[in-house]
């Protein structure tokens, strides 16, 4: 559901001003034990002292009234109490609410390079990496465009967190990122992306080639090492250490160096991709 397409109204109370000064304590007590500004039903439950059942009527009639904004079933958006009548509201961090919808997960792809800053490209969506079932590719919440990749439960494993106001969310690191790019170009919009982002680790200050392959090592994936092994020896060739051991880990079978790219390519036999994609100083060696 586009939720995106909900106005805030706040009628009349039927109850006179008493009763409209109630819910202002009720929605203040709420905003207190929410998590940027969003508040699931067993939050309330615990916070009203009563049934989850309870809670849930207790939010959806505060909805109702405008004082709350439903995000998704069974979690709603607090509103500030100097909102505009009919003004559309966001939440107060889009990285928060993925964390409250679609956890297990992690916030992944071009937003997580983004944040480290090994893209300068400006993305419209929130690429989460999720373990939960999710029935769309695409999901736009509370104004906020949500790009999901479903992984196996696993892939949850080994991310670590950073605060965002009071609250911790899960980002893959830097070297996760690229690794993770590297086995889904997708998740960056391409393996040129991927390759630019994988340029601006290696050229900063920051970067640690021990920590990076021991990411590597971790994701046990033998097209991460093929395409990663071609990228360094196509455009770095003079990093041996990385090429030696993605030769090494080569597994059996051809994979796409960009599998969004529907043409094959010339096969690049020494590294077992198909070469659809083309870079400066691209080696065609057999």
């Amino acid at each position: 559901m586009n939720t995106s397409a909900y106005k805030i109204k706040r009628p009349a109370f039927g109850g006179g001003p008493s009763m409209k000064g109630d819910n202002r304590l009720v929605v203040a007590k709420l905003a207190r034990t929410a998590k940027g500004g969003l508040i699931a039903v067993d939050s309330a439950a615990d916070t009203f002292g009563c049934t989850t059942r309870q809670a849930a009527l207790k939010l959806a009639a505060l909805a109702r009234r405008g004082w709350l904004q439903r995000a998704r079933r069974g979690l709603y958006l607090v509103l500030p109490l100097e909102v505009e009548p009919g003004k559309q509201t966001v939440a107060e961090d889009p990285w928060i609410l993925a964390q409250e919808v679609f956890s297990p997960c992690y916030i992944g792809g071009w937003s997580a390079a983004e944040h480290w800053g090994l893209t300068e490209q400006i993305f419209r969506s929130i690429l989460v990496v999720t373990a939960a079932r999710v029935r769309a590719k695409t999901i736009v919440l509370l104004g906020q465009e949500f790009r999901l990749f479903r992984v196996k439960a696993d892939r949850m494993e080994g991310i670590g967190t950073i605060w965002r106001g009071s609250q911790r969310v899960r980002i893959s690191s830097k070297e996760r990122t690229i690794v993770d790019c590297l086995r889904n170009p997708e998740l960056c919009g391409g393996i040129r992306t991927a390759a630019s982002m994988l340029s601006q680790y290696l050229n900063s200050s920051e970067s640690n080639p021990e920590k990076l392959l021991a990411e590597l090592r971790s994701a046990g994936s033998g097209a991460v090492w093929k395409r990663f092994g071609y990228l360094m020896e196509a455009l770095w060739p003079d990093r041996n250490t990385f090429i030696s051991e993605a030769l090494a880990k080569r597994t059996a079978g051809n994979v796409k160096l960009d599998p969004a790219v529907s043409a094959k390519g010339k096969l690049l036999r020494r590294w077992r991709l198909w070469g659809n994609v083309r870079f400066t100083n691209q080696s065609d060696s057999a």
